[in-house]
């Protein structure tokens, strides 16, 4: 009993870590880059290459899923119902916890503008960066 305890307390600290360095970035992606990513590539065109951040995002969210699948079948097949309640706890807990920082935001669009500085001209990055790290979360250059 002490010992199926300690268990899920541990598997909940990996269910949080888990979620906070792989799960977290995948739902990033997808609420903040590849809406900012569609923004950026109808209002500036052929200066974003929306094709890539696109492709890098599925990538990561692929990889991360087939890694998250694995580990959560690993904790149904070894652990028993005090492991499986520790990491799903974790994971869930703290995915209700940092729910508000999903979408477009100063700090994840100043974060997407530095990651994907490499799929968009250099000119028009600096320039977006330097507005939304004012708070300028319009995307339009004067």
């Amino acid at each position: 009993m002490i010992l199926d305890v300690i268990i899920a307390i541990a598997l909940f600290v990996a269910g949080a870590l888990l979620y906070t360095f792989c799960l977290m970035p995948v739902l990033l992606g997808f609420f903040t880059d590849v809406p900012t990513a569609k923004k950026l590539k109808a209002r500036y065109g052929g200066r974003v290459a929306y094709g890539a951040i696109l492709m890098k995002t599925i990538y990561r969210a692929v990889l991360w899923a087939i890694i998250l699948a694995a580990a959560t079948i690993a904790v149904i097949h070894w652990g028993g119902d005090y492991a499986l309640f520790g990491w799903l706890g974790g994971v869930v807990l703290t995915l209700a916890t940092t729910i508000g920082r999903l979408g477009a935001n100063q700090r994840s669009v100043a974060n997407f503008l530095v990651r994907y500085e490499k799929f968009m001209d250099k000119d028009l990055n600096a320039a977006l960066l330097e507005r939304v790290e004012h708070g300028d979360l319009s995307f339009k250059l004067d």
